[in-house]
């Protein structure tokens, strides 16, 4: 492992999926350069791969990154929240910020076990991140400086969309469409290829069909300016093959079943949030 040098531009406590499509997101933009970077995880063996293959420095001890880095992007799970962030409090720089990607963490209990030093952004973005092609729900309090703002934004373009919100409780609905959506997305997926093989396709030929369909339709969706609705009347014809399909479809209520599902998803995060405050005065 390197050895570590005294400051570092970026760090990554905790280096989970979200976190290093981040991470290679700002390296392959040029937004950062390795030697920038330092990642804190628990077990060595997965610091030393990841160091390794990405070529940045590496830790075990969080309370190193939080007292070397300048921007720290929280990706440790909600549950290690109460455990983790007391650790690191007395380590952070009153001039650092700290991103965090924990669903259901609010900004009330960052403040709480952090203190009342560090600028404090949340983040809720999504795993199309690892291509360039995810988007990510932002909420900042009320103080955080203008120019923090702005460059949280600059770093999470090379990573997709960006969408900001006026009130932090609307990120428990964006991780409910968003960020629990691409699951969703591929469960339809699965349907759809299964119907696929039904038919008498080969699973190679199915695979490519169904991803290909979601991938074009969703450019639809967002490039035609058109709404769903209009956008299924383009589809169907009386009596034609995908009104046939949409019957089965209304029939089964899947609208109705995925709307519940983000609703769900989105109770969830509130949930973990209310769990996680109950320990705050």
């Amino acid at each position: 492992m390197k050895s570590l040098k005294k400051h570092y531009r970026f760090g990554f406590l905790g280096a989970g999926k979200m976190a290093q499509a981040i991470l290679r997101g700002l390296l392959r933009s040029g937004l950062a350069r390795p030697e920038e970077i330092l990642i804190s995880r628990s077990s060595a063996e997965a610091v030393e791969k990841l160091t390794r293959e990405l070529n940045v420095a590496g830790t075990t001890d969080n309370r190193i990154l939080a007292a070397r880095c300048s921007w720290i992007w929280l990706g440790i799970k909600p549950f290690q929240a109460a455990e983790v962030l007391p650790q690191i409090a007395k380590h952070l720089s009153p001039k650092s910020t700290v991103l965090s990607i924990m669903a259901g963490i609010s900004t009330r209990s960052l403040r709480f076990h952090l203190g009342r030093g560090p600028a404090l952004v949340r983040l809720m973005p999504n795993t199309p991140a690892l291509l360039g092609a995810g988007i990510t729900g932002v909420f900042s309090p009320k103080g955080t400086p203008p120019a923090t703002r702005k460059t949280v934004e600059k770093f999470l373009r090379v990573l997709g969309e960006v969408v900001i919100v006026s009130r932090e409780t609307e990120l428990d609905a964006v991780t409910g469409l968003s960020g629990s959506g691409p699951a969703f997305v591929y469960e339809l997926a699965i349907g759809m290829i299964e119907g696929g093989l039904r038919s008498g396709l080969k699973p190679e030929e199915a695979r490519i069909l169904a991803a290909q369909t979601l991938l074009g339709a969703a450019r639809m969706l967002q490039e035609s300016g058109h709404g769903p609705e209009a956008l299924i009347a383009q589809v169907v014809s009386k009596g034609g093959t995908t009104e046939a399909g949409l019957k089965v479809l209304r029939k089964k209520k899947t609208r109705e079943q995925l709307a519940a599902a983000i609703l769900a998803a989105s109770r969830r995060a509130a949930e973990i949030k209310e769990q996680n405050e109950q320990c705050i005065p």
